[in-house]
């Protein structure tokens, strides 16, 4: 049994490892004809395919260079060899090699039943040439696997061998029943763009969030109720006075996770690696007619670029997007919906109704382009500074907004939420507390402590915000300024010195600019974002209780993000510079060797 078991996992790690390490070069798709997509069930759970995998495992190779001591050739080739016998013989190395699950057949779906389709040129080869490979039997399925360890099956599938674990023998069997034609295959139900993707790029993984909520939905709801029943057991034996509240916070996870079941209609990820930069594209395809689909509909113009002179270098993030005033309006009332659930209020409450219309408020008074930073004072409490700038288009509804929010945080349902979990909240707002160049400059403050200071959590939030969060809140040539730090003043007045001078003479900064490089086209997606690991990591040490000694970071690189919404999905592409890795890498192995020592 236990060898069994080991020959099952051999096979999934193979199969893992050509789906989730070998990202290759791109190139010209196949035809339709040989695409491996044909083969597969359209109602599968996931696809994973890899095109050009000999090329595919070089190039992964090149970018781990540096980076890991281990290639992705040596394992996969490795994992081939255990399984088929020394030189893997018959195989197509430049062809498609594709995963799915589940396999059709059984009583019930179950998500292990996972096939492999290898590309075949010579299938007589394959099972002849393979000391592994036994030759087909009646039904035409071949077991895999030294003697008495035959624990792998194979049976041909046109241009390829579909590869299972012999436990799915069935499967096998009644292939020719279940092997998808024209329209019941994958590669019919993706639609052009999608398929496209999937051909082009050198890798490609899909799930299908439809057939995971029939699979896993009800599974993961019983499980949210059950963590709701013990969550009441604990606070009726005096747990924390965050219990008090998880009724209302697995409501509102249920009702988040049921909407994202009903309204995605799949998610795909593409890699593309070169010997510098890993690359990647995530896409989010809403159901048509959902509010998902509503809200990814990309009727903004891209941002004003120039915005970027208001980034800062070294920032944990920076940020650049349009205001889409319409789609954040929907993110607004699914947010305020959620605190709603979490608050154990209806939607109807009139708390709820003054916070959504409050927001709602806010939002339409803002419009073009946001741009801001998020960055890093390891040596101030709170330990972070943001600061943006947005286009404002009605300053009366704003600081409607803005003179209502006290209220929020001292009696609103935002009040009673905090409360209800052991903190309590406040928000002072001073308009008019200072003038910069002419330009009057509100401040604002909020607070949060626990209701016991010598609690854990009471410690962290301690720890991170200290006495509050302080801010200043400007409006200059219609611009919206904020600037959150322990000391805001010199940020706000850096903001307006920046927006007076113009932007004739100022320029994105150098790692901005670096990084919108990695991402071709990035300057006309509707967001951009830049985001660095190491800094972060230097935030979250310091927001603990007992501070972790973090080592110096110095980093030159950052992760840069773009994405757009149009016609129902949302696309991200991301490019992970291998300088950002072996940063990580370098401030790991320092703040190690004090403990080797």
């Amino acid at each position: 049994m236990n060898r069994s078991n080991h020959r099952n996992k051999t096979f999934l790690s193979w199969a893992l490892a050509i789906v989730l390490l070998a990202p290759s070069v791109g190139g010209a798709a196949q035809s339709t004809s040989a695409d491996p997509l044909q083969l597969v069930p359209a109602e599968s759970l996931f696809c994973v395919r890899i095109n050009k995998f000999s090329d595919t495992l070089a190039q992964m190779d090149q970018f781990l260079t540096g980076v890991s001591p281990l290639g992705v050739s040596m394992m996969v080739m490795g994992q081939m060899s255990m399984l088929l016998g020394e030189q893997p013989n018959g195989i197509d190395m430049s062809g498609s090699f594709v995963a799915f699950g589940p396999l059709p057949g059984g009583d019930v779906p179950d998500p292990t039943r996972i096939g492999v389709l290898v590309p075949i040129s010579d299938y007589q080869k394959f099972v002849a040439d393979n000391r592994n490979v036994a030759q087909p039997d009646a039904q035409g399925i071949s077991l895999i696997g030294a003697d008495r360890e035959q624990n792998l099956a194979a049976v041909k599938a046109g241009a390829f061998a579909l590869v299972t674990t012999a436990n799915n023998r069935q499967a096998l069997t009644e292939m020719r029943n279940w092997m998808p034609r024209g329209t019941t295959s994958l590669a019919q139900r993706l639609g052009a763009d999608e398929l496209k993707r999937a051909q082009g790029f050198p890798a490609w993984a899909y799930a299908n969030i439809q057939t995971v909520s029939k699979m896993f939905g009800p599974m993961i709801q019983a499980q949210l109720r059950q963590v709701k029943e013990i969550s009441k057991q604990m606070q009726g034996q005096g747990g924390p006075p965050m219990m008090g509240r998880m009724d209302g916070i697995m409501d509102m996870y249920s009702s988040l996770l049921d909407t994202l079941m009903r309204e995605t209609q799949f998610v795909s990820l593409t890699l593309n690696p070169s010997p510098t930069t890993l690359s990647a594209g995530l896409t989010v395809a809403a159901i048509p007619g959902t509010e998902m689909a509503k809200t990814f509909t990309g009727d903004t113009a891209a941002p004003d670029r120039s915005f970027t002179r208001y980034l800062k270098n070294g920032a944990m993030m920076n940020f650049i997007a349009s205001v889409d005033a319409a789609s954040w309006n929907r993110l607004n009332e699914t947010s305020i919906d959620m605190l709603a659930k979490m608050a154990g209020k209806e939607a109807t409450d009139p708390q709820i109704r003054q916070l959504l219309k409050l927001t709602t408020d806010a939002t339409n008074a803002l419009g073009g382009t946001l741009a801001g930073s998020f960055s890093v004072n390891a040596a101030s409490k709170p330990p972070f500074e943001i600061r943006y700038v947005v286009g404002l288009k009605d300053p009366q509804a704003f600081y409607r907004f803005l003179e209502g929010a006290p209220a929020m945080f001292s009696t609103g349902a935002i009040a009673d939420f905090y409360k209800d979990m052991g903190m309590k909240t406040s928000f002072e707002l001073q308009p008019k507390a200072e003038t910069y160049k002419d330009v009057a400059i509100d401040a604002i403050k909020m607070s949060f402590t626990a209701t016991d200071p010598n609690s854990q959590e009471g410690q962290m939030i301690a720890a991170m915000y200290g006495q509050g969060m302080n801010g200043r809140v400007a409006v200059v040539n219609s611009l919206l300024v904020y600037a959150i730090a322990a000391e805001p003043g010199p940020v706000m007045r850096e903001l307006i010195d920046q927006i007076k001078a113009g932007g004739s003479t100022q320029q994105a900064p150098s790692e901005v600019d670096a990084a919108t490089k990695l991402l071709p086209g990035a300057e006309k997606a509707d967001f951009f974002t830049t985001f660095n690991i190491l800094r972060t990591f230097q935030m979250a040490t310091t927001m603990l209780p007992m501070p972790i000694p973090m080592t110096a970071v110095q980093s030159q690189s950052n992760i840069a993000l773009a994405g757009s919404a149009d016609n129902g999905k949302v696309s991200v592409d991301i490019a992970i510079p291998k300088q950002h890795l072996t940063e990580l890498l370098g401030v790991i192995m320092k703040m190690q060797q004090p403990r080797q020592n």
